[in-house]
């Protein structure tokens, strides 16, 4: 395959993956590949704890590798919402409903709360 083909195949491979947008408010490093984020969906956690950044995604799996990324223990707010289209004309928004989960990212301030 030609150097051209390869940049086209790269660049329909990665329209095809979740789409995810975030927003950081602090800096951490990343988290290790194998450390689990927490979700809390509805309750807020009992530890104390920092916001990181938002998150919205139309999965939960990406908004937590997301998160992981950001350097965040968990998420909390998982609230499946109605995403406004990217493209109006089309009535496009990325995800097969037209929804997104949108998340708080945190990092916990006691390292008791992190297992």
């Amino acid at each position: 395959m030609s150097r051209r083909g390869s940049v086209w195949l790269v660049a329909l491979l990665l329209g095809c993956g979740p789409k995810i947008e975030s927003q950081t408010f602090a800096e951490f490093p990343a988290l290790p590949s194998d450390q689990e984020i927490q979700v809390f969906p509805e309750d807020l956690p009992e530890c104390p704890y920092e916001q990181v950044g938002i998150i919205a995604s139309e999965s939960v799996e990406a908004t937590k590798k997301r998160a992981s990324e950001m350097g965040a223990h968990a998420v909390i707010g998982t609230a499946l919402a109605k995403a406004r289209p990217t493209d109006p004309r089309k009535n496009i928004c990325g995800t097969r409903k037209c929804v997104q989960y949108n998340t708080v990212a945190i990092r916990f301030t006691d390292p008791e709360c992190m297992h």
